[in-house]
């Protein structure tokens, strides 16, 4: 996708309306636009995005706005984009998959929930199936590669933190090599306004720890989807906590934290899904929220 600014023009050509009326909405503060030296008004696809999404307009032709084209709002039911969603990844077909997802955005859809409601479950069965032994490695993988490109798009189309915003980081320890859950923790903590920083997969604790004291974010997250020896995994975690520096948030999941590991650990906070984890996010957004003592299985916020 392009980055270039739009003309309203070719913002009121992708929307179905004309450019006075596009025009009249900058300056009534309903799309957020700049100004060019010139005097003419310049709206970054971020803000177009945004009005397309809070105010339910059409979008008629998408490839004015640097989308690929014949891309349209969907409210699609969650189940049926869920079926179509995996039916896309498992046979590679890329275009197909981000369309899905790009007009379940443009539709409203936050992050959280399509992540909730649609990719989550999708891989839930895909792990099912490789289970079974009924899709072969490679198809796993591929569909993996074609989600974290998609979130990369929807990542373009998220207005750019604030300077000054809170920051959260974090990532998946050693031996987890799953990239996916920290990526959509990232997007999530975006979407809500921080400056979000996926770290990525199979880092070290040491290394996580060091991140943590040279940024001092107000969040520090840890996607686990996967431990190999527990009583290893757990004497690296603690060695983390102790380290992280004492402002900081620490919030844990992932599907490996299910089991008895879980009540071994101090954290801040652990949950259930996405849709926590927004609701989350959004609270700590108060500098003045005060950070809890970690503590063993106490608060259940979210989990990814």
């Amino acid at each position: 996708m392009k980055a270039e600014k739009l003309t309203p023009k070719k913002v009121a050509l992708a929307i179905g309306v004309s450019e006075s009326s596009m025009k009249r909405w900058c300056d009534r503060g309903l799309i957020d636009f700049q100004t060019t030296a010139g005097g003419h008004r310049r709206l970054s696809r971020p803000s177009v995005v945004d009005f397309v999404r809070t105010s339910k307009h059409s979008l008629i032709r998408s490839e004015m706005i640097g989308l690929p084209s014949g891309i349209r709002p969907n409210e699609r039911d969650p189940n049926s984009a869920r079926q179509d969603f995996l039916a896309s990844i498992i046979d590679g077909n890329e275009d197909l998959a981000s369309q899905i997802i790009l007009e379940l955005f443009l539709s409203g859809r936050t992050v959280a929930e399509i992540g909730d409601d649609v990719i989550g479950p999708a891989f839930q069965e895909i792990g099912i199936q490789w289970e079974l032994g009924s899709l072969e490695v490679y198809r796993e993988r591929r569909a993996c590669e074609i989600t974290l490109k998609i979130l990369a798009e929807i990542r373009q189309l998220l207005p750019t933190p604030d300077v000054n915003a809170p920051l959260a980081m974090g990532g998946a320890p050693e031996k987890d090599s799953y990239s996916l859950p920290t990526c959509l923790v990232e997007m999530v903590f975006r979407e809500a306004g921080w400056r979000a920083q996926s770290l990525g997969s199979q880092l070290p604790f040491n290394t996580l720890a060091a991140a943590a004291i040279e940024n001092r974010p107000r969040l520090f997250w840890l996607s686990v989807s996967s431990i190999t020896n527990e009583e290893e995994f757990l004497e690296s975690f603690e060695r983390f906590r102790s380290a992280l520096p004492p402002e900081t948030f620490l919030t844990v999941g992932g599907r490996a934290l299910h089991g008895g590991a879980r009540q071994k650990m101090q954290y801040s906070a652990f949950g259930d899904n996405l849709r926590q984890l927004d609701s989350l996010a959004n609270t700590l957004r108060s500098p003045s929220f005060p950070i809890p003592t970690s503590r063993p299985g106490t608060s259940r916020i979210t989990n990814y």
